[in-house]
């Protein structure tokens, strides 16, 4: 098996584990992970986490051109920002979980440090973690 086989075998694997969680429901969120040669493989638009088929999801060459699979997510100029701005980054696991929409529409919260630091682990990998404004999905 090929390192980019074992690569979409993994995405689909976590996505179903995310879903089959309840961390993410329908065909809310999205993965992406970056490929050996700079290219990217991403959830394809509308698909729900519980059901990915490996052979089906996007790919992206180095120069971000879609090049093979279904119609990306929407969410692609996110998912480009992650990876422009951090180089060392290999995979954006972007979610639309139940608890976090709650979280965020809770009056009073710190929008600038907006998980409360419940453990020097979550300071250590987190930091200060900004709450961002409302934006439509696809908006870049």
């Amino acid at each position: 098996m090929t390192e980019e086989a074992r690569l979409r075998e993994q995405i689909c694997d976590l996505a179903k584990s995310l879903f089959d969680r309840g961390l993410t429901h329908g065909s809310t969120g999205n993965i992406s992970a970056r490929i050996s040669d700079g290219g990217l493989l991403v959830s394809p638009t509308g698909t729900s986490f519980g059901r990915l088929d490996p052979s089906r999801l996007s790919r992206f060459d180095s120069d971000g051109r879609h090049v093979e699979g279904d119609k990306p997510t929407k969410e692609m100029p996110l998912h480009s920002a992650f990876y422009d701005t951090r180089s060392q980054a290999g995979a954006v696991v972007h979610l639309h979980s139940c608890q976090a929409v709650a979280w965020s529409m809770m009056p009073d919260v710190n929008e600038d440090n907006f998980l409360p630091p419940l453990t020097p682990y979550a300071i250590m990998q987190l930091g200060r973690v900004k709450l961002l404004p409302f934006f439509r999905p696809g908006d870049g």
